[in-house]
């Protein structure tokens, strides 16, 4: 959308946008580009981000809360403090060890010079030019942007299920299974 949206021309005042909408943005780039080359451009930059940045995400995550539970302890004695360090940490892990694939993923997508290129043919390109500082150019303020975003999501789970467990147990007690709704009778 950012994309189709930076794509309109200024002349004498008037300004005239390439696409009309979403669907016309779809058709005419499948129309000019092809569907693969056209509407999956920057796929390969995607899945090298997210496959491995996922496993950092979640690995740093439970790294950080494993060596915090207390002695004889388990993750269930965890605080909110410790879930929002875990989830600090892993958003600043996941956006930094693959940055450079989203990097070379924008190019991909939004920078005409590269419509044809692959990959690997844009990764070189950017390093040969603006070495390993313009694979990580807006690295900052994406990783100021992920410390408080990913700690929350990872506290808010953790109080979540905490709340689901604690409701499950109550149901256990007063006789309710509340997974199928019905009401056990013990003699």
């Amino acid at each position: 959308m950012q994309v189709m949206n930076s794509a309109a021309t200024t002349f004498a005042g008037v300004t005239t946008r390439k696409y009309d909408g979403v669907m016309d943005c779809v058709m005419k780039t499948v129309r000019n580009e092809g569907v693969a080359k056209g509407l999956y451009r920057g796929q390969t930059s995607m899945l090298l981000r997210e496959i491995p940045g996922n496993f950092c995400w979640y690995g740093v995550y439970e790294g950080v809360c494993l060596s915090q539970i207390p002695e004889g302890g388990t993750k269930r004695d965890l605080t909110t403090s410790t879930h929002l360090l875990g989830g600090a940490s892993a958003g600043v892990a996941y956006w930094t060890a693959f940055y450079p694939a989203d990097t070379i993923g924008s190019q991909l997508r939004a920078n005409p010079q590269y419509a044809s290129k692959g990959f690997t043919q844009v990764f070189l390109d950017v390093y040969k030019r603006e070495g390993w500082r313009g694979l990580y150019r807006g690295w900052g303020i994406t990783a100021m942007r992920a410390a408080p975003a990913h700690a929350l999501i990872f506290a808010m789970y953790e109080r979540t299920m905490g709340a689901f467990r604690r409701w499950d147990l109550e149901g256990e007690e007063d006789g309710m299974d509340r997974r199928s709704g019905s009401i056990s009778h013990s003699s």
